[in-house]
């Protein structure tokens, strides 16, 4: 079944799930496609959801990860894309739920949880189309549900609590340790790139990714 009709089947079973009224999913606008670039795909993309909260500008958002204007996170993206020597059109970028909540769903994430399944079956589905593209995932909350509910970004940059700096032993989410069943980079989400941490790391991340990708 074509991705978004399989999306849209599993949001209207969801709605008759008990804990539905935690957090309603918005039934009133349509499921987002992914945004694929028009050159040969040597990324994968994956973000959570594309909830925000203000229903106004739920409505214009049309795309995965706002990825066809340009703004912060697809500038944002574009540097990512510049250190591994690709561009935007070479970017495949999905979430892993593609129908927007009435809340933030971080804030309930036993929502999340409680959805998770039909909508992991659809991602491993769709990504089938590109199994040896390296995938990276954006901020913790997508993280936490393919791996730990404990499980921090900057674990997997090396973060030290009592330095808070990088000693670069650097690591990523081995397909044995997560539940999409790939390798996973653990990236911040763009507004997180506001702390010195990752703003200082992010190059030496970026080259341990491109070094470690299969």
């Amino acid at each position: 079944m074509e991705t978004r009709l399989a999306a849209e089947t599993i949001r209207s079973e969801l709605k008759l799930t008990k804990d539905f009224l935690d957090n309603p999913i918005d039934l009133k606008l349509p499921v987002i496609p992914p945004f694929k670039g028009n050159g040969d795909i040597r990324l994968v993309i994956l973000g959570q959801d594309p909830t925000i909260r203000n229903e106004n500008s739920r409505r214009r958002i049309s795309c995965t990860l706002n990825l066809d204007r340009r703004n912060a996170l697809r500038t944002y993206i574009e540097r990512i894309c510049c250190e591994l020597n690709i561009s935007i059109e070479n970017i495949y970028a999905t979430n892993l739920f593609k129908y927007f909540y009435t809340l933030s769903p971080a804030k309930t994430m036993h929502v999340l949880r409680s959805h998770l399944q039909p909508n992991l079956d659809l991602l491993i589905q769709e990504l089938s189309e590109y199994k040896n593209v390296p995938v990276i995932s954006l901020g913790e909350p997508v993280l936490q549900l393919l791996t730990d509910d404990r499980t921090k970004v900057r674990e997997f940059w090396d973060y030290d609590l009592t330095t808070k700096a990088s000693g670069n032993h650097f690591r990523y989410s081995k397909a044995s340790d997560n539940q999409l069943k790939t390798d996973l980079f653990p990236f911040p989400h763009q507004p997180s790139l506001r702390k010195i941490f990752y703003k200082d790391n992010l190059v030496d991340y970026i080259k341990f990714f491109k070094n470690n990708k299969q």
